[in-house]
């Protein structure tokens, strides 16, 4: 007879001191980032262990990997700091002519504390002219300030995945608090940007609180950021009523129409915010006829109960060629007609005027597994189970934002409620009856289909 055996989880927490090392992998130690940086040749993966309290600069095509993000950091100073007298904690940097297309990896690691001055993008990391790829992959960037544009990270002229990375609690004095993003002519390309599964939390600036576009300084290079399985919550652009604003993004396109393009899937924005209503979330801006390319699908994108708040809205969709908008659950908007006739559901099932209550939104983040927070939804709100139109010639992902599977009718938004891990990694043989269930689980964990249990080891 198979057999189950039931037990409970107990989480047990250490705390481990180890001097830094850093070390190119199979290679030699070194004392400093920098030195082992200086002797790696293309290919090489850099090991770092430990908190480094040093500013470095990578200009060939290496790997920087951490263990983990809250424990081996590399910081531009010992504390935070926004009198714009410090350093940038990471600068990625192309050059040559023409630019060389370098491939940067920087992952598992915290990146904090850069300061810069009024000359400076890029607080925490500037990107300037990686025509090849530079990703960025389960970091931490926060508490970084710049005294211009990109308190996290400032990106010029390249192309970049942003994958499973938390920026939050970083400003700038004029754009960008989370992220800036700007075409560069000399590096003579267009720019892609992919955010995945990630959160942008609680960062501080004059325009554009989460990420700020700026295709205005080129005429013919273009940008596109698309950002997928990620939540942009709590940010602030400061600036005045009359300024550009954008709480979660602001984009401009400059003088030629259609330079810039955001596409947001199964993407959350909430509670951002400015002190003129109408730019408080979502906002674009440009000469007379130059418009920025914007689609959204399985989205939720609402103020915090917008629309008591009279003329607050969580997108504004002045300035914009709107291609796309399926399965949304928009807050305190207005759409084209052609697109949704507001407040009434169209064909592509959008709602518009709606807030975070009716759509079951969280307004607290929270470890649900992965590897950054998220804004959990609850059984019954509307964003449950809500993406029933079909969004042909886009590509939508089968996970959410904590790389939980989706299944059935997906909810819109960056978390699915009810999603599981894959359980192929639980099967010890091929054809094996064994199952282990729920998972995940914050609780008791069931194991069945075994004729005899000796020993049980769960790690975390």
């Amino acid at each position: 007879m198979k057999k189950t055996i039931t037990f409970l989880l107990v989480a047990v927490f250490t705390s481990v001191l180890s001097a830094q090392t850093v070390s190119i992998q199979g290679g030699s130690t070194y004392g400093t980032i920098t030195e082992a940086i200086t002797a790696a040749v293309a290919g090489d993966v850099i090991l770092i262990s430990g908190v480094f309290t040093e500013p470095i600069t990578i200009s060939k095509s290496i790997t920087l990997r951490g263990t983990n993000p809250a424990t081996d950091i590399i910081q531009a100073a010992a504390a935070p700091s926004s009198d714009g007298t410090g350093v940038r904690a990471v600068t990625l940097t192309g050059s040559g002519t023409p630019i060389a297309p370098l491939t940067i990896t920087i992952e598992n690691l915290g990146i904090k504390n850069g300061n810069t001055s009024s000359a400076l993008n890029g607080g925490g990391i500037f990107i300037d002219k990686i025509t090849g790829l530079a990703t960025l992959k389960n970091l931490i960037i926060e508490k970084n300030y710049s005294g211009r544009n990109g308190g996290g990270i400032s990106i010029d002229g390249s192309n970049a995945n942003i994958i499973e990375c938390t920026i939050m609690n970083n400003s700038a004095l004029t754009n960008g608090g989370g992220i800036m993003i700007a075409a560069n002519n000399a590096a003579a390309i267009d720019c892609t940007i992919n955010i995945k599964q990630s959160l942008i939390n609680s960062n501080t600036v004059g325009n554009g609180g989460g990420i700020y576009i700026n295709a205005a300084n080129s005429t013919t290079y273009k940008i596109a950021l698309n950002i997928e399985n990620s939540t942009i919550s709590n940010n602030v652009a400061n600036s005045a009523s009359t300024a550009n604003g954008g709480g979660a993004i602001f984009s401009q396109n400059g003088t030629t129409s259609g330079l810039a393009t955001l596409k947001l899937v199964h993407t959350t924005v909430y509670n951002n915010s400015h002190v003129a209503l109408i730019k408080a979330g979502i906002q674009f801006a440009g000469t007379a006829g130059s418009v920025t390319n914007f689609s959204a699908y399985n989205s939720i994108i609402v103020g915090n109960d917008d629309v008591t708040a009279t003329g607050l809205k969580a997108i504004n969709f002045t300035n914009t060629n709107t291609t796309n908008i399926v399965n949304c659950i928009l807050g305190g908007t207005t759409l084209p007609p052609t697109i949704v006739s507001d407040p009434v559901p169209n064909a592509n099932n959008n709602e518009a005027g709606k807030t975070a209550t009716y759509a079951g939104l969280s307004a607290v983040l929270t470890s649900a597994g992965g590897s950054t927070q998220v804004l959990q939804i609850t059984a019954g709100g509307k964003a449950e189970n809500y993406c029933t139109v079909a969004t042909p010639g886009v590509t939508i992902p089968t996970i959410d934002q904590r790389g939980y599977l989706r299944a059935g009718i997906q909810d819109a938004g960056a978390y699915e409620l009810g999603g599981t891990l894959s359980l192929n990694d639980n099967k010890m043989y091929k054809n094996s009856s064994v199952a282990i269930s729920p998972n995940p689980t914050q609780g008791s964990v069931t194991i069945s289909g075994l004729d005899t249990i000796k020993v049980v080891r769960v790690y975390s």
